[in-house]
């Protein structure tokens, strides 16, 4: 789904990327429950991966209310001018600036609710977050949910865990493998809700054609290597496949915790804007012959897709008015704006197999 910002810079010159993004959240084979929270805000340039902690009642709570909550900031603070909290962040431009007080803002939200309310104390919730804007990424973390650039071939990790094992080699680095297979797994030192005030690290990158960033929680990273995941996100040219590959692979290795993936892609616009100019006015009604339905911000298009479903019209009961889902079983052709949850309104993003804003199930 191209972001909404990169959409209108096309007609720059000086506009040299597009972004397309899908991401994909599981409850894995072990739990019972799904407490990571998976946000993706186009229009806004703004992808998040939430780790929650602290059991169903808690966990899923603060991992939504910390997505919901940088969605929030970067709303109501859009062409304002922000001040470092800290001096750390005396360096920071604005945008780098935005993200790091956005995580800021959902530690103290998550912090607060968990003071307050007793059927959520302790919560807590890691976080990774990708802010896009032009060709400029900045990336915030707290927690061990990472993020990788794969560029020309190669996976990199662009984000440092909080963990106790990283922790304890940053304080003797000549600790011996055997010393550090006795240290606690899977222990976070940072997370939001934990204190009243958290260390956000920021890093920013200059992406280029051809970059995918990959936003995850530990569910994937404990499961599968980084060179198996590199190799099945070189599998396919689709976003969506690619995220649902992985948290197959995860399920399939013991799918241990919960599985949250996102990813998010740079391409040249003159490549982009010839793929919508190619499918632009595509009949609806071929999704009768297993073809997949791409969304941007205004238009719903249609791509060649190998793989077949039985009705996938009724797939969109419930996010489309009947009306429309009528003439496109008669094979018409229909303008329409991006599918909504039924529930709260909030546009679908491909691949989600439930809304970002409200948990509702994508009617099936």
């Amino acid at each position: 789904m191209p972001d909404k910002e990169l959409r209108d810079a096309g007609t720059n010159p000086a506009a040299r990327v597009r972004v397309l993004a899908a991401g994909r959240t599981d409850t894995g084979r072990v739990r019972a429950h799904n407490e990571d929270h998976v946000l993706l805000a186009p229009e806004m340039g703004v992808y998040i991966v939430a780790d929650g902690m602290g059991g169903h009642t808690t966990g899923d709570v603060a991992s939504a209310l910390s997505c919901a909550s940088m969605r929030n900031f970067f709303e109501a603070t859009r062409g304002e001018s922000l001040l470092p909290a800290n001096a750390d962040e005396d360096v920071l431009d604005q945008d780098p600036l935005r993200l790091a007080s956005a995580v800021r803002k959902a530690n103290a939200d998550v912090f607060e609710i968990s003071q307050s309310h007793e059927d959520h104390k302790g919560m807590g919730s890691t976080v990774v977050a990708a802010f896009v804007r032009g060709t400029m990424v900045h990336i915030a973390h707290v927690g061990d949910s990472r993020c990788y650039r794969i560029r020309d071939g190669e996976m990199e990790q662009l984000t440092r865990d909080h963990s106790l094992i990283n922790e304890a080699l940053a304080l003797r680095p000549n600790l011996t493998p055997e010393q550090v297979a006795r240290l606690p797994k899977n222990v976070v030192t940072r997370a939001l809700g934990m204190k009243d005030t958290v260390k956000v690290d920021v890093l920013t990158q200059k992406a280029v054609p051809g970059d995918m960033l990959l936003l995850c929680s530990d569910g994937l990273t404990g499961m599968v290597d980084d060179a198996t995941i590199l190799d099945v996100i070189g599998l396919t040219d689709h976003l969506d496949e690619a995220c649902e590959l992985l948290v197959t692979l995860a399920n399939d290795a013991g799918g241990k915790d919960n599985i949250s993936v996102l990813l998010v892609r740079f391409e040249a616009a003159d490549e982009v804007a010839a793929a919508v100019a190619q499918w632009r006015g595509v009949a609806l009604g071929d999704l009768a012959l297993g073809r997949r339905v791409l969304t941007d911000a205004d238009d719903v298009m249609v791509a060649a897709e190998e793989s077949f479903i039985d009705d996938p019209i009724a797939q969109l009961e419930g996010l489309l008015p009947q009306q429309d889902l009528e003439r496109l079983r008669q094979g018409e052709t229909v303008e329409l704006t991006t599918p909504r949850c039924r529930n709260c309104g909030t546009g679908l993003i491909e691949g989600n197999m439930f809304c970002t804003e409200c948990g509702t199930p994508v009617a099936e």
